[in-house]
């Protein structure tokens, strides 16, 4: 008797569990098709025609008419044109100048034991600060300088801009790295430099390929400053996009066409990399 009834704790104890996690799985299944719905629709309004994204229905022939008009948009291949260079020499500039700078935070030597720390807090607190905050002045000193409208001027504050998310994710990784292995190639005459491309920068590869693709992805999205420092020949395909219905009016089928190949190449670029990028910021946010 005994046993049988051990038998049925069991056995409801195992009902309860399966139950349980059925109801979560359904629960989280459903708040990603509520998520993924928006992204889905707009995806799907891109092969209808205007008449039939204006009367949406469950059920319409698909029709590449509308993204072959998008895509033999020259205005549009100008504003991709100048996303791809942004992001492009953007991201090399971002790693180019912050992991030195990450590494000169994490190994370099000062005179005061706080002067590190004073460094890397400053960069912190600068990703902090809104793009809003900054925009009269620098409006103002790209007037100056002739930089409005210029795609050196919108890469110059990307850069600036970005530089401190490589800083903060590279350091992570730095700090992670025992300094005795820099002691010892020190000591075999090797010099900061070789150290920091040759034993640093190895094995930090994870939080910098991470650290690449956030500003890549950020770089990409950004529409504040594009919209504000650039004019129609320089301007990022975001600004295209916010500008999409002022030129051509309510076209529902083709701004669906447009906004999808404009995510595009960012899911892309998350999906084939999204294990280096969890790695990365996982790591990051432990290791920090």
């Amino acid at each position: 008797m005994a046993e049988n009834n051990i038998d049925e704790v069991r056995q409801s104890a195992t009902l309860h569990r399966l139950l349980r996690g059925f109801l979560l799985a359904v629960l989280i299944y459903g708040i990603a098709v509520l998520y993924f719905f928006p992204i889905l629709y707009m995806f799907l309004s891109g092969f209808k025609t205007e008449a039939q994204a204006v009367n949406p229905r469950i059920f319409f022939k698909p029709t590449l008419v509308t993204y072959k008009k998008v895509l033999g948009d020259p205005t549009m291949h100008q504003y991709l044109k100048n996303s791809l260079f942004q992001v492009g020499f953007g991201t090399i500039l971002c790693l180019a100048l912050g992991i030195p700078a990450a590494f000169a935070i994490v190994f370099g030597r000062f005179n005061k034991k706080e002067t590190p720390g004073k460094f890397y807090v400053w960069f912190i607190t600068t990703i902090l600060l809104p793009p809003v905050a900054v925009l009269i002045p620098l409006f103002t000193w790209y007037q100056k300088f002739n930089l409005i409208n210029t795609p050196w001027g919108l890469l110059a504050v990307y850069v600036g801009t970005h530089i401190p998310i490589v800083v903060w994710m590279v350091h992570s990784f730095f700090s992670d790295i025992p300094k005795e292995i820099f002691e010892a190639a020190e000591i075999d005459g090797c010099t900061k430099f070789q150290q920091m491309f040759r034993i640093a920068v190895p094995l930090a590869r994870t939080g910098i390929i991470s650290a690449g693709l956030l500003v890549a992805v950020f770089i990409w999205n950004e529409f504040f400053l594009g919209f504000n420092l650039t004019g129609n020949p320089t301007a990022t395909l975001p600004v295209y996009m916010a500008r999409f219905r002022e030129q051509q009016g309510q076209f529902v089928a083709q701004l669906s066409a447009a906004s999808t190949i404009s995510v595009l190449p960012a899911v892309i670029l998350g999906w084939l990399t999204q294990k280096a990028l969890v790695k990365g910021l996982v790591s990051g946010a432990v290791k920090g």
